[in-house]
């Protein structure tokens, strides 16, 4: 029964979720845990017309409410599978336990089915509790089913009515998790508090969350059989917020003119005024306009009109503004094609749009592909076909409806796909971004972007209708941040657009060269990626006493013409952190932001969803493509007879109006500003003849660098070459596209609904991924067999040598097994540590080589760092893994492992190892539960030999007076009373609870040293030290109730406790208990 309950479970939370409750405040390194609560009472009324819904069974209104609350959440995270954790009595009544509740959850299932599914999961879950939750997790964790024991992330709990008649205590701040939701049924209706954690919680997320509750609650009760999505929680006056008036936009704007007629009107104000500078050459607005105008009249002889298709491929030159003006005025629309681009691209684009004149130069037709265009050189041809031709505008029947250009962007087919967008939306973006840049006449404008992206619109036209000059960069311009700034002082920049990775680059080029910024600069716009908030700060140091340029964060689409959305980051800088608000702040002129979920329902302020956009600013549609036109281009439910564009963006709205960017909802990405269809890298990789199935995903190794790793399944046994499949992505996709790296998998994971679990794929070595092949195979028996045991233990294959340990995924339960079998293997001994030193198959195979291997019983983590080292005494130096990857790379780190005995014995024996290191003091000493004591007593010795303790510190270690079971028992009697209206149960309940908490759960590798330990803590006598002592404290452990600082008061000069979420061991084995941790101590040695 136990096997079969066993195997329950495991089916149960197989590849359990993560619940992705989107926070008011970022997750941070420092992490504190600030509960806060907020209670609500529903009506009588509600309450009674909620446990009608399903009066069929005994436990109605629990089942009810974990009901509504799972819908609730699937309306909060858009997850359709939801796991929630509850305190359920058990089958004899007196006990209790904790059981994870999963269900799914579909937009389409109306809530009366939802309930029944979910009523008989529960009586399913409740026929399988011959485990206690906590005996189940070491079960499942001992076979390494998961890693981390936080299967759910937020708890439901319907009390006993007697318990709370008052709301929750503030000490119930001990069951810290994100979310809680209590609730009781009491005579005024349904009585209920959440408890949350104001460090990722605002109050006003949450009371908003209850009101939401309600008014779903409100909703089933009068239709149960409403669908899941069709339930709208949002009360009216949220609505009108968020559909109206955060989206009123409406600006007057030339409705009737073309873009090139804006260029004219410009033409006419300033004739002499430079137009455009390309290195020693210029041309005046007059200038410019005449010889874009012999141009147009040439394409007019030619049968040009309006929407006809002009591809215009040529490098930067001042040909290149001529050209592109030229088409505008003879009517037609230009398409700009990169003449880097990869043959296959280039005949795509040019067969699809079915350009009847390409304009070019000669240096370029040998590299272009055959088409049927008319090829015009506008360098060779200019004397001979154009000068003659008239200098006046020539007339066309061009109207802003009309196609004023088309752009191409990666599509998910494998082909790129034409944005066609017209005049009308590209003259309201002109004098929108005039407006809110301030762009005038005395501006000089940067021409950074090709013009094969939109960016280069948002460049050219509001510099070319408003008299600035227009400066074309050189290819040698991007080479060196530093110079280019250089060359933008020098030239009198004052307006610059740039790609955000690359301003990020910028930045940090400026930082290196500790000098100035160019001080002319007035106004930088950024956009393609989210902002890194240092990098803010760091650009504003750069310019003389705070004279800094504007700096504004854009988005924008190009189907939605460029940009939809700008913050001013110079405005939202937090005088407390002096960091700025990384939003894509609030809508431009004219258009409309709308954030929905699934169902094209608002969703609530705060909450994820798809954003959409309304508005001049949309475009046509796709070229040649009705049916993706149709679908990504949709009508506006909020405006009768208005589109609106669902641009497969995640976001969320602030409670101030300003939107929040979270990424993408499907599979394109931008990397370095470019917007990427990864389906259109997968369905090339799938072409090659080698490869079975191909998934490509961006990992991100540290904050702005995102690389495209491409994970790929092999027909045969032999993988192709990272180097085969580079050279055959580079012949039909742009250099930008090529993935950084390439992991081969026997098969690709999947999840329970049998999809790609793209968030299970490993994340390869980063310092591997600028090899030209990643992958090298075993070279030996040793390499081979290691290569064997690794596969089978990560299921993953094939593995190379130099592949990462950790980086595949290890942890230190596997290190330690793993380590086990290698031993048996190879019938030698290997230092517990071995993989912190050795982490390629490659080390730990020349290691297992050698003749004699040395057990050294330290090992040695950063040991050329130039900090202060840290000595850590324990006996499995796995489980600091975690730890010390947070820690600064400069920090030293030394493990001092030593068996078990008496503690004066231990400490002298490790003194001697750490003066092999460390002759002299001051030193750093840290241990984590008994190893505190032995770290105690080193401090201890060495302070009687007249050294110095720097830093002293103590994870879970309480005194043994402390430890005594008999005091622990009288600690927690009291504690029960004070905790007694917090969870609904009776005493005796209560009492298996805590009991249970408590009890001193022991693995079975742990079990033979029990005895040693227990005799090591009662024989161990404790002196005072007069120095200060740093004790990290896990939240969820109970022992040491009534003293926080485990009854070290009396023993130490100093006493400081630092509270670490987690247990007794997952206080250093969850990452992110783990990086709390590091920080905390990071801060302590630098005091």
């Amino acid at each position: 029964m136990l096997n079969k309950n066993l195997e329950y479970w495991q089916n149960k939370l197989s590849r359990v979720p993560v619940l992705e409750l989107t926070t008011d405040k970022l997750r941070t390194s420092n992490q504190e845990y600030d509960i806060g609560i907020e209670t609500f009472v529903f009506p009588r009324q509600l309450c009674e017309s909620v446990k009608t819904l399903n009066q069929s069974s005994e436990n109605g209104l629990f089942i009810s409410l974990l009901t509504a609350f799972k819908c609730l959440l699937h309306k909060y995270t858009a997850q359709e599978d939801i796991i929630v954790g509850s305190c359920i009595p058990q089958k004899n009544n007196l006990d209790f336990n904790t059981l994870a509740f999963r269900s799914s959850i579909s937009s389409h299932i109306c809530f009366s089915e939802l309930l029944k599914q979910v009523n008989q999961i529960v009586i399913e879950d409740f026929k399988h509790q011959d485990f206690s939750w906590q005996q189940l997790v070491e079960k499942l964790s001992a076979i390494g089913f998961y890693k981390d024991t936080s299967v759910f992330q937020v708890m439901f709990s319907l009390q006993d009515a007697f318990v709370m008649d008052t709301p929750l205590p503030i000490n119930v701040d001990e069951f810290k998790s994100d979310l809680s939701l209590f609730v009781v049924e009491a005579r005024e209706g349904l009585k209920g508090t959440f408890t949350y954690n104001q460090q990722l919680f605002a109050p006003q997320t949450i009371k908003r969350m209850i009101a939401h509750f309600e008014n779903l609650l409100k909703i089933v009760v009068e239709n149960p059989h409403t669908k899941v999505g069709e339930i709208a929680i949002l009360s009216e006056i949220e609505r009108y917020q968020i559909l109206v008036e955060w989206n009123n936009t409406e600006l007057d704007y030339p409705h009737d003119k073309c873009i090139h007629q804006l260029f004219e009107e410009q033409v006419a104000k300033t004739p002499d005024a430079v137009a455009v500078i390309f290195q020693e050459q210029q041309l005046t607005y007059q200038q410019l306009d005449n010889r874009a105008n012999q141009l147009a009249n040439y394409l007019q002889t030619l049968g040009i009109k309006p929407d006809t298709k002009v591809g215009i491929c040529i490098n930067r030159c001042l040909n290149m503004v001529v050209g592109i003006l030229g088409i505008l005025k003879a009517g037609a629309a230009y398409i700009p094609i990169d003449p880097n681009y990869p043959q296959e691209r280039l005949s795509h684009m040019l067969d699809d749009s079915d350009v009847s004149v390409l304009l070019t130069t000669e240096n370029l037709l040998s590299g272009l592909p055959a088409n049927k265009a008319k090829q015009i050189c506008l360098d060779r041809d200019w004397e001979s076909l154009i000068s003659h031709q008239s200098q006046e505008s020539p007339t066309s029947d061009v109207k802003p409806s009309h196609l004023a250009y088309i752009i191409y962007t990666s599509g998910s087919t494998g082909k790129s796909k034409g944005v066609m967008i017209e005049h009308s939306s590209l003259v309201n973006f002109t004098i929108t971004a005039t407006k809110e840049y301030a762009i005038n006449h005395r501006d000089r404008v940067l021409q950074f972007a090709s013009i094969s992206f939109d960016v280069a619109v948002e460049e050219i036209y509001p510099c070319l209708t408003n008299g600035a000059t227009l400066i074309l960069r050189t290819d040698e311009f991007l080479t060196n941040g530093h110079q280019m700034l250089q060359k933008c002082e020098q030239w009198g920049i004052t307006v610059l657009d740039l790609p955000t990775a690359y301003w990020h680059q910028l930045v940090s080029d400026l930082a290196t060269a500790e000098s100035e910024a160019p001080q002319n600069l007035r106004l930088v716009i950024i956009g393609g990626e989210a902002v890194i908030p240092e990098k803010v700060r760091t650009w504003q140091k750069s310019f003389k006493n705070n004279q800094y340029p504007e700096l504004i964060n854009t988005y924008g689409p190009t189907e939605a013409t460029v940009v939809v959305t700008r913050c001013k980051l110079s405005e939202s800088i937090n005088k407390d952190t002096g960091l700025a608000q990384m939003t894509i702040g609030k809508p431009f002129a004219n258009v409309q932001i709308y954030i929905l979920d699934s169902c094209l329902n608002p969703v609530p302020i705060g909450v994820p969803g798809e954003l959409h956009i309304g508005g001049l600013c949309l475009a046509r549609g796709y070229l040649n493509r009705p049916e993706l036109t149709a679908q990504k281009f949709i009508p506006d439910p909020f405006n009768r007879g208005m589109r609106m564009y669902k641009s497969g963006d995640l976001a969320r709205f602030l409670p101030d109006g300003n939107i929040d960017f979270l990424g993408r909802i499907d599979h394109q990405v931008k990397i370095r500003g470019f917007r990427i269809e990864l389906g259109e890298i997968e369905t090339v990789l799938n072409q090659h003849a080698a490869v079975k199935q191909a998934i490509v995903i961006p990992q991100e190794y540290e904050a702005g660098d995102k690389r495209l790793i491409a994970y790929i399944v092999p027909r045969s046994t032999q993988s192709p070459t990272n180097k085969q499949l580079k050279e055959f992505l580079k012949s039909r996709l742009p250099e930008y596209m090529i993935p950084s790296g390439f992991v081969s998998l026997e098969a690709l994971p999947l999840t329970p609904n049998d999809k790609v679990d793209r968030k299970a794929l490993p994340k390869p070595d980063k310092n591997n991924l600028n090899l030209e092949e990643e992958y090298l195979s075993a070279r030996n028996d040793v390499e081979k067999k290691l290569v064997t045991l690794w596969e089978q233990a990560f299921r993953i294959q094939p593995i190379g040598i130099k592949d990462n340990f950790f980086s595949l995924g290890g942890n230190s339960l596997m290190a330690t097994s793993m380590v086990a079998e290698i031993e048996k293997i190879f019938d030698k001994k290997l230092n517990q540590g071995v993989f912190f030193e050795a982490s390629t198959i490659e080390q730990l195979a020349a290691i297992l080589l050698q003749e004699e291997i040395a057990t050294e019983s330290v090992i040695k983590i950063n040991f050329s760092g130039n900090k202060l080292p840290l000595f850590i005494i324990a006996n499995n130096g796995f489980l600091y893994q975690q730890m010390i990857e947070n820690l600064d790379t400069e920090q030293p780190v030394y493990i001092v492992q030593e068996p078990l005995d008496k503690a004066s014995e231990m400490a002298s024996r490790c003194i001697r190892k750490i003066r092999d290191i460390q002759p002299q003091g001051p030193y750093n000493l840290m241990g984590h539960s008994y190893e505190g004591l032995v770290t105690y007593e080193i401090a201890q010795q060495l302070y009687l030999q007249n050294e110095q303790i720097a830093f002293l510190g103590m994870l879970d270690t309480p005194t043994p007076e402390v430890e005594n079971r008999a005091e622990e028992a009288r600690l927690l009697f009291k504690r029960y009373q004070r905790l007694k209206a917090v969870l609904g149960f009776s005493w005796k309940d209560k009492t298996s609870f805590f009991k249970e908490r408590v009890e001193y759960k022991l693995s079975e590798s742990f079990k033979p040293l029990m005895p040693t330990l227990s005799k090591f803590m009662n024989e161990y006598k404790l002196k005072a030290l007069p120095i200060k002592l740093n004790i990290f404290v896990a939240i969820f452990e109970f022992y040491g109730l009534e003293d926080a600082n485990f009854g070290w008061d009396k023993w130490a000069k100093e006493v400081e406790t630092h509270k670490i979420p987690g247990t007794h061991r997952s206080m250093l084995l969850k990452p992110e208990n783990a990086q709390l941790l590091a920080n905390k101590i990071s801060i302590c040695l630098t005091k």
